[in-house]
């Protein structure tokens, strides 16, 4: 236990200041007109198993490297260094979101700011041992982890939930960087799993949800959550039509009919 002296210092290091003025946050990642990440936070992709949740968060990483300004009106800072750790994919998969993120670029190779890893074999302990090692080591100032449910053991555990949301915190403080992560929403009541994706949506900056439209192969990404955008960005849709991908307005949702009272 602390004693009054400790827990004194430790108060008078978090107290508001009168005359302390903080520095602009830095931007890091923006879609369209809104503000989506900043350095000291984390932001969250929520979508449905296979409905494209990796294609935006493929598209994000382009844009940082890419000739264009944005990319399906995602932009993450240029020349931003970007640790990406793919904790679900096997190896043929692993290096298809490698040779997307160039397709999308346009460019023959990755940027030498980002690094990739394929780290599925390990545990969730293992998994944030190496990713704050890379944080550690690299300088690096973004972070993408897709999916989030593999650096926890349990999401339904309250306890653990909350230890784990303690280390975004931590990791995004402490180091100064944005962490992107990937969750699946369940299939059931369409929310982000259990204990540990309700925590996810009350402390992520931004919680974007990513859905698919199979019938026209079209994937589609819109706001859920957003704390610090001071205007939220319209649903950006984009189709694969066998050779590109390309930007669609968003299809028509049928109207319900009104209910008698």
């Amino acid at each position: 236990m602390l004693d009054n002296h400790e827990l004194l210092k430790i108060l008078n290091s978090i107290s508001a200041k009168d005359n302390y003025i903080p520095s602009p946050e830095d931007i890091i990642f923006e879609i369209e007109n809104s503000l989506i990440g900043t350095l000291g936070n984390f932001v969250v992709f929520s979508g449905l198993p296979k409905t494209g949740k990796s294609t935006f968060i493929n598209a994000a990483i382009a844009s940082s490297f890419s000739d264009e300004y944005w990319i399906f009106k995602h932009r993450i800072k240029k020349g931003i260094s970007i640790g990406y750790f793919d904790t679900e994919s096997a190896q043929p998969d692993f290096y298809n979101n490698r040779d997307r993120i160039k397709f999308m670029a346009k460019k023959e190779t990755l940027s030498p700011s980002i690094k990739m890893f394929a780290s599925r074999e390990y545990d969730p302990a293992m998994t944030k041992i190496l990713i704050e090692c890379y944080i550690q080591t690299s300088g690096c100032k973004v972070i993408l982890i897709d999916g989030l449910l593999d650096i926890i053991n349990n999401f339904n555990d309250e306890r653990e939930s909350r230890d784990v949301i303690q280390w975004l915190k931590l990791m995004t403080g402490k180091y100064n960087i944005l962490i992107i992560g990937v969750i699946h929403l369940g299939k059931k009541d369409n929310h982000t799993l259990g204990h540990f994706g309700s925590m996810l949506d009350r402390y992520a900056q931004s919680t974007l949800e990513v859905s698919r439209d199979f019938e026209n192969n079209i994937y589609s990404i819109k706001p859920k959550y957003l704390r610090s955008a001071k205007e939220w960005f319209t649903e950006v849709c984009v189709q694969w039509t066998g050779t590109e991908y390309m930007e669609v307005l968003p299809i028509p949702k049928p109207q319900q009919p009104h209910k008698k009272r």
